[in-house]
C-alpha cells in the first residue's frame, strides 16, 4: 500500500484525502488552536438586562418533555417564560404540558387540534412571547446549566440576531449508529461551526436550539414553513445584514436516529432541503454577488467542502478504476489508513479544544469513522442531491403535513 500511494500522483492522492471530506476539519482545528492556546478567552455570560422566552414545539414529543423543561429550570440565567406548543400530538405530551403548567414549570401551553408542522408552532408561540429573546428547543433537548447565560451574552452586540449552541449526543452509547454521530458532531458542530464563527459565516442555527431577538423575528415574519427552515431563517437573516452567531461555550446534548435506516432518511431530508434552500431559493452557485466577505465565505464553504465532493465523488471511483485497474481497491485501502490517521488526529484534537472526550464505546467506533463520514454519508447525501435534482423530492417530504404542503406548493407554483 505504501508503495503504491508513493507512485500514486500526488494531485490524484490530495484530491482524494479532499473528496473524502477529512481535511475540512483538520483545517478548522489545526485554525482553532492559536485561538484557544495557550491562553483560552473569557467566556461571557449574561447577568441582567435581556430576558428570554423558550418556545418548545413538540409534536409527540411527550418521552423528552420533562427532562426538557427541568434543564431550563437548572439555568443559571433562568428564562423569563416557557411556552409548550403541542403540534396535534397523539401521545400524552398534552397532558404531560399541561401537568407541568398545573405545576408551575411552564408559563402557557397552546394547543394545535391537527399537526401544522414544526415553524407555525415556533411562530405561533412567538406570537405570545413576551422576552427580548426567544429560544426555540426540541423538546428532546437538554441544556447544560450556564447554556442560555453564554448564549443570551453574545446579544449584547446589536449587529446580532440569531445565535446557536454547541451540540452533543445524549444516546451516544445506544448504539454503533449513535456513537458515529457523536463523533461527527464533535467535527462538524464543535469544529465546524466554531471556525465558520471566527469567519462570521454561520450559515445554519440548528434547530435543536437556536436564539433570535424577538423583534427581528416576528418583523421578518418568522420561520418558513417550508422544510429546512433553521436553514432559511439563518440564510434569510444574513442577507438582511445582521449576524449569525455560534457559542461553542454554550452546551446542550440532543438524541439522535439509533439506526441506520432513520438516520439515511434524516439525512436525506436535511440534505434536499439545504440543496433545495441553497441552490433555488438563495442561488449560492453564482459566482459574482454584491454581499459581505462573511457571506462569501459561507457559500464557498458549502460548495467547496459540500456541493463538490459530493457530485463529483462517484466520478471519482470510476475515475481511480480506469487509473489503477486490478489495483484500485489496495489503493482506496491505502488511502483510507491515510484518513484513518487524520481522523484520530481529528478526533484527538477536537476532544482537548472542546473538553467533550468521546465515551470509550465512541473511541470503539473511530476506526470506521472516516469510512461513515467521507464514504457512506457522502453517498447518502449523493442520492439525496441527485432526487432533489432530477425530481425535487423535497416537495413531498412528510416532515411538513400534507395540507400545509399542498398551501405552500400551490402558493410557490
Amino acid at each position: 500500500m505504501l508503495l503504491l500511494l508513493s507512485h500514486a500522483d500526488w494531485l490524484l492522492l490530495a484530491f482524494s484525502v479532499f473528496v473524502l471530506d477529512i481535511p475540512r476539519y483538520t483545517i478548522s482545528l489545526v485554525s482553532l488552536v492559536p485561538l484557544n492556546w495557550p491562553r483560552r478567552p473569557a467566556i461571557l455570560e449574561a447577568e441582567g438586562g435581556v430576558t428570554i422566552s423558550v418556545i418548545l414545539p413538540a409534536f409527540n414529543g411527550g418521552p423528552g418533555l420533562m427532562q426538557s423543561i427541568a434543564s431550563l429550570h437548572r439555568q443559571t440565567f433562568k428564562p423569563f417564560e416557557i411556552i409548550v406548543v403541542d403540534d396535534g400530538s397523539t401521545d400524552d405530551t398534552l397532558a404531560l404540558a399541561r401537568q407541568a403548567q398545573a405545576a408551575g414549570l411552564i408559563d402557557m401551553v397552546i394547543h394545535h387540534g391537527t399537526r401544522c408542522g414544526r415553524s407555525p408552532a415556533v411562530n405561533a408561540g412567538a406570537r405570545f412571547a413576551r422576552g427580548d429573546l426567544i429560544l426555540a428547543m426540541d423538546p428532546d433537548t437538554v441544556f447544560a446549566p450556564h447554556a442560555l447565560a453564554r448564549l443570551a451574552a453574545v446579544f449584547h452586540d446589536p449587529r446580532v440576531a440569531a445565535a446557536c449552541c454547541n451540540l452533543g449526543v445524549s444516546n451516544e452509547d445506544a448504539s454503533f449508529t449513535t456513537a458515529l454521530q457523536g463523533l461527527e458532531y464533535l467535527m462538524s458542530i464543535s469544529a465546524g461551526k466554531s471556525f465558520l464563527n471566527v469567519l462570521g459565516a454561520v450559515s445554519c442555527c440548528s434547530g435543536a436550539c437556536s436564539v433570535y431577538r424577538r423583534d427581528i423575528f416576528l418583523d421578518r415574519g418568522g420561520l418558513d414553513p417550508g422544510p429546512g427552515e433553521d436553514l432559511e431563517m439563518t440564510l434569510r437573516l444574513r442577507r438582511l445584514g445582521y449576524r449569525v452567531r455560534f457559542v461553542s461555550e454554550a452546551w446542550a446534548d440532543t438524541l439522535v436516529p439509533d439506526n441506520p435506516v432513520s438516520l439515511i432518511r434524516q439525512r436525506q431530508r436535511w440534505d434536499r432541503d439545504a440543496l433545495r434552500i441553497r441552490l433555488i431559493e438563495y442561488r449560492e452557485v453564482e459566482i459574482f454577488k454584491p454581499e459581505r466577505l462573511s457571506d462569501s465565505l459561507q457559500r464557498l464553504d458549502f460548495i467547496v467542502f459540500d456541493l463538490v465532493p459530493t457530485l463529483s465523488f462517484p466520478f471519482y471511483l470510476v475515475y481511480c478504476t480506469l487509473i489503477f485497474g486490478p489495483q484500485t481497491l489496495l489503493f482506496l485501502v491505502a488511502v483510507y489508513a491515510l484518513l484513518l490517521g487524520i481522523a484520530l488526529f481529528n478526533i484527538a484534537l477536537a476532544s482537548l479544544l472542546f473538553g467533550r472526550s468521546p465515551t470509550l464505546f465512541g473511541l470503539s467506533v473511530a476506526l470506521v469513522f472516516p469510512f461513515y463520514q467521507g464514504i457512506a454519508m457522502k453517498l447518502t447525501r449523493f442520492v439525496a442531491y441527485s432526487s432533489e435534482i432530477l425530481f425535487s423530492t423535497s416537495r413531498s417530504d412528510d416532515y411538513v403535513p400534507p395540507r400545509v404542503r399542498r398551501v405552500l406548493m400551490g402558493q410557490r407554483t
